[in-house]
């Protein structure tokens, strides 16, 4: 009995549902048992006498799968040859479907059997494949090479979807579509694709603005919590304008103490009893002559040097020698045009937040 022979490029289940869809294309009955495929169809002309029957063994070989058309070994020898002319013919027709579906390696008939297998195009076979379990739909885009190709894989729409969504799922779910459609074939990698990047883009914003969002909060809060005991930079504590009318120059004199100046401003309501709480003592007292305002710079360096010279007759140690620290309440361009012209040395411990009672002559 001659045998043809089919190389698939396929592994062996595969390659098992590809020969089974063609030759249920063919007409044939498919059943399958523990190693090989059953195919039988009876010939229209002969009636139900001498049925066309034989195997088709797959076995592994490199290529793929090696498919080998022998006749059943429990046929009748009366229908041997007609079961030989099936299997070789059923063989040609499935090698050049197979070869139509581009999983063909290489058909290689029996010495004295087969003629070399045209790619010739095939006619639509049957609807489907009887007897034969679980078996694919017989048309072509439903066989095993060609269904990667007609369909789109889902999880690449899904990924897709989420990408813009949920943008971390579209990624993970991207990568998994990726592999599927490499191991199946189908189509949809682009969609893959743009689940990934719409996921990586949309990650990359969000978490630069969640970034940005957390670092400005953070310099919010770091401006808002500065000392609020700490006195005004470069002796900005300033007699406010608006104060000058009510407030008596006189209440603000050498021992007054006063408390905290969050405004940066001194009026009247500011001077306390020393003995309770404060923030600040007074131990100097000059006025600053001209007519015109002299500047900033100028009332600075005049205060600087008003209020050294006072420290140490006042504390009991020269201003280096202590650990307590001065600023200054100066006038301002504003208040030098109301008449303000006293500048006045306020001490204060910067180790503490308020003290209680007079620093004269603490020598600290």
């Amino acid at each position: 009995m001659a045998a043809a022979e089919l190389r698939l490029s396929l592994s062996a289940d595969p390659a098992r549902d590809a020969v089974a869809a063609a030759l249920t294309d063919q007409g044939f009955d498919v059943a399958a048992s523990s190693d090989a495929l059953v195919a039988s169809r009876v010939p229209a002309d002969d009636g139900a006498v001498v049925p066309d029957r034989f195997d088709v063994r797959l076995s592994e070989v490199p290529e793929g799968t090696l498919a080998v058309f022998a006749p059943s070994d429990d046929g009748a020898e009366a229908a041997a040859p007609a079961a030989d002319g099936a299997a070789g013919e059923a063989a040609r027709l499935v090698g050049a479907r197979l070869a139509q579906q581009g999983v063909l390696a290489i058909a290689a008939p029996a010495a004295g059997g087969l003629a070399p297998i045209p790619a010739a195009p095939l006619s639509a076979g049957a609807a489907g494949m009887a007897g034969y379990p679980g078996g694919p739909a017989a048309d072509a885009s439903s066989a095993p090479g060609a269904a990667g190709g007609s369909r789109t894989n889902v999880v690449a729409i899904v990924a897709l979807v989420l990408g813009f969504v949920v943008p971390v799922a579209g990624i993970v779910t991207g990568a998994v579509a990726l592999a599927q459609i490499k191991r199946t074939g189908e189509k949809g990698r682009g969609l893959a694709l743009g689940g990934i990047v719409a996921g990586g883009v949309l990650t990359l914003f969000i978490s630069t603005l969640v970034i940005g969002t957390l670092v400005f909060s953070a310099l919010t809060v770091a401006g808002g919590s500065a000392d609020p005991y700490a006195p005004p930079e470069e002796g900005g504590v300033t007699v406010a304008p608006d104060e000058q009318a009510p407030f008596d120059p006189s209440t603000l004199v050498v021992g007054s103490c006063l408390d905290d100046l969050p405004g940066g401003f001194v009026a009247a309501g500011n001077v306390v009893d020393c003995e309770l709480p404060h923030s600040y003592e007074a131990f100097g007292g000059f006025d600053v002559a001209g007519g015109d305002y002299p500047g900033d710079a100028a009332i600075e360096t005049a205060a600087l040097q008003g209020c050294e010279a006072a420290y140490g007759a006042y504390v009991g140690v020269s201003y280096q020698e202590s650990r307590l620290d001065y600023y200054y309440v100066g006038p301002t361009e504003q208040t030098w045009a109301v008449g303000d012209r006293e500048i006045f040395c306020l001490l204060f411990d910067p180790n503490a937040e308020q003290t209680v009672g007079s620093l004269a002559g603490s020598g600290l």
